[in-house]
């Protein structure tokens, strides 16, 4: 018997979900009553969105982070999910989790993480990187366009993965795709967690001072205003580590849900 190909399945799976719109999900006007509250009920509509992911929210927040919501799946039926259809975490989750719905954005970043958990071609092949790497990034995979990720987005995909799975040697394929943003993006110091690859950098771009400087201004938090080549990379890097440092900042604060 013929083993099933658990890539081709998830594959098939993202790209069901989601498929029918390419807008984040609007919220409802879902009448909540916080727990414990003697105090009238309040509505989505008071909540201000996008900012504020809560418990109650989270499952149809497009600001809900993959790794919260992993959690919320792991701790509730183990390794079990693994195995589930979409169809089927679209009725449990709501059930289970009292909650009205969950969005097709949500179900996305969901059916990436199982992706991860499961097979091991996030690494090593570029295509599944991508269609990871989108739903990570709060967006839905579009698997008719080529899509060119930025470096920020890649340093969120990467984040993600090593905190579902750092047991997997990314690929030579994988590195040279990687590389390649880099160099799409004009960055030429690879940042962690994506500073596994070798880039080429122009003769007139000094890595090492680069680098030193680099120190210096992510510490500070302070880009340079000058005109330089050296200036414009750490305006460049600065950007990219900020993206990446405010998706952490919503997992930290989603995981504390978990307390």
């Amino acid at each position: 018997m013929t083993a099933p190909d658990k890539e081709q399945a998830f594959l098939e799976a993202l790209e069901s979900v989601g498929t029918k719109t390419t807008t984040p999900p609007k919220f409802e006007e879902t009448v909540i009553l916080e727990e414990g509250s003697t105090d009238h009920p309040v509505t989505t509509a008071d909540v201000p969105s996008p900012e504020a992911v809560t418990p109650k929210n989270i499952w149809r927040h497009p600001d809900a982070h993959p790794i919260a919501l992993d959690l919320f799946l792991v701790r509730r039926y183990q390794h079990k999910w693994l195995d589930w259809e979409p169809e089927t975490l679209q009725v449990l989750i709501p059930e289970d989790f009292k909650t009205p719905s969950i969005s097709d954005l949500n179900l996305s970043k969901i059916q990436a993480c199982k992706a991860l958990h499961l097979v091991d071609t996030f690494w090593t092949s570029w295509e599944v990187f991508i269609a990871c790497l989108m739903p990570f990034n709060g967006e839905f995979p579009d698997f008719d366009v080529m899509y060119a990720p930025t470096v920020a987005q890649v340093l969120v995909a990467v984040d993600v993965a090593s905190r579902i799975r750092n047991d997997v040697e990314w690929s030579s394929e994988m590195k040279a795709y990687i590389q390649a943003v880099y160099e799409h993006d004009g960055i030429f110091l690879p940042l962690a967690p994506a500073d596994f690859v070798t880039l080429n950098v122009p003769e007139e771009i000094d890595q090492k001072a680069l680098a030193a400087r680099w120190d210096e201004v992510r510490s500070s938090e302070r880009a340079p205003t000058g005109d330089t080549t050296m200036d414009e990379q750490l305006r460049r890097l600065l950007g990219a580590q900020g993206f990446l440092e405010e998706s952490r900042t919503r997992m930290h604060r989603q995981l504390e849900f978990h307390v």
